[in-house]
């Protein structure tokens, strides 16, 4: 049976690989039977590049999953074995999960980041100038997705570390079916939009990150009102290098139990 995007048609299609794709997780046979294609949409006044990751054969995707990376200008991509690892790992479970390098990385236009500079920048304040603005990439890959999916399709959001905080500005103009957060660091941005979330949400977090205050942590999780849960589990620092199957694991039981 032919997958549920089989034959579609849609602006910023580029192209189609099926087979092993960069960090599909090991589980088994049908760990190669996801496709992945590069599609480009507009976000802000900017048009960004992505990858479109689905499963090969089967039904129509279960929903869609954007996946938000790491910080662009602390040298995050879409390649990142976290938001890679996830986004081949969720589709070989049946979603259509759509990750994207931010404005000014790889072939996503806007200005050139400076790695070197902004990193001086983040170390001295903790902060970026300008680095909200990539709020608007995230709401513009929301769009994409859902419009491919169709309206009465669940679209989730997932973070990574600085992704996290990207989140809460989609989910004032739609409600996700849920909402995912790898590694938030809180001690970083300000989470306190959060507490007007309603989706349901899952927090990951790896007992030895070196971003990781747990006191904030818990204070922030316990004041937090919707369906939710905690998870924690010494995996990498940061990282989660060698632990995205359990990462994919994770994020499918709570999507099955809750979307």
């Amino acid at each position: 049976m032919q997958s549920g995007f089989a034959g579609l048609c849609y602006p910023g299609r580029e192209q189609k690989r099926e087979g092993p794709a960069p960090f599909a997780p090991s589980h088994g046979p049908d760990a190669e039977n996801i496709v992945v294609e590069t599609v480009q949409f507009p976000a802000g006044p900017y048009v960004l590049e992505g990858e479109l990751a689905y499963a090969s054969e089967g039904e129509k995707p279960r929903g869609g999953v954007v996946l938000a990376g790491s910080h662009p200008m602390l040298g995050g991509t879409m390649h990142n074995n976290v938001i890679g690892g996830l986004g081949n790992g969720l589709a070989e479970k049946g979603w259509a999960t759509l990750r994207f390098n931010y404005r000014g990385v790889g072939r996503s236009a806007g200005p050139r980041i400076d790695v070197a500079r902004h990193m001086a920048e983040f170390w001295r304040t903790s902060h970026i100038e300008g680095e909200m603005d990539l709020e608007q990439d995230v709401q513009g890959a929301a769009a994409f997705l859902q419009s491919i999916l169709g309206p009465a399709q669940p679209l989730v959001l997932l973070g990574y570390s600085f992704g996290c905080a990207l989140l809460p500005a989609v989910c004032r103009s739609q409600m996700p079916a849920a909402v995912l957060l790898v590694a938030p660091p809180l001690s970083k941005h300000d989470y306190t939009d959060f507490t007007t979330v309603k989706s349901p949400l899952l927090v990951i977090v790896s007992t030895d990150d070196f971003a990781l205050d747990l006191a904030r942590l818990h204070a922030w999780f316990d004041g937090l009102t919707m369906p939710k849960r905690l998870v924690q589990a010494a995996a990498d620092n940061h990282f989660f290098r060698g632990h995205e199957p359990w990462l994919v694991e994770t994020v499918s039981a709570f999507l099955s139990e809750h979307v």
